[in-house]
């Protein structure tokens, strides 16, 4: 059995002070254990018409989820970088700012997807990529995330990692 959280290093004050950051690169680096934190991610949740992937390294994920179980790739990326001609967009706070979140819009009926990101931290990032989505026109029927640092206590989100 895996203890996933082995593989997970803890960073003081990254990328300020007071800031304990949860680095998931010791995980990706270990291909027998980013195999496996694949396969138990997607037995969390049902397989969608499209895991939906935030940027960054949501799409490392919902990628490999794709992959492994089925199901098309829709991106969520920072703002001006689609180029797409309909876009739509969604602000939203950061753990230590803000941003906005685009989506490119399709023409299509809609389908189910599963928001996949990495960390879990204010919930902020995947509010606004439901907001998205839901305004794109998809049913959101999961959200996912490699790890939950903890900072959220009550939350509907689906971790394979949490941290009190």
């Amino acid at each position: 059995m895996i203890n996933f959280k082995d593989h997970i290093e803890s960073i003081p004050d990254f990328p300020k002070e007071g800031i304990l950051y949860r680095d998931i690169q010791p995980l990706l680096s270990a291909p027998e254990v980013f195999k496996k934190a694949v396969l138990e991610l997607g037995k969390l949740v049902e397989v969608p018409d499209y895991w939906v992937a935030i940027e960054s390294r949501g799409f490392l994920f919902a990628s490999a989820l794709s992959l492994t179980y089925g199901g098309g790739i829709k991106l969520i990326r920072k703002q001006g970088k689609l180029p797409n001609s309909k876009i739509i967009s969604q602000a939203y706070g950061l753990e230590y700012g803000k941003d906005v979140l685009e989506m490119a819009v399709e023409e299509s009926s809609p389908k189910t997807a599963v928001l996949v990101d990495d960390v879990l931290a204010t919930g902020g990032t995947l509010q606004a990529a439901t907001l998205l989505c839901e305004q794109a026109g998809f049913n959101v029927i999961d959200k996912l995330c490699l790890l939950d640092i903890g900072l959220v206590i009550s939350h509907n989100i689906k971790c394979l990692i949490t941290y009190d």
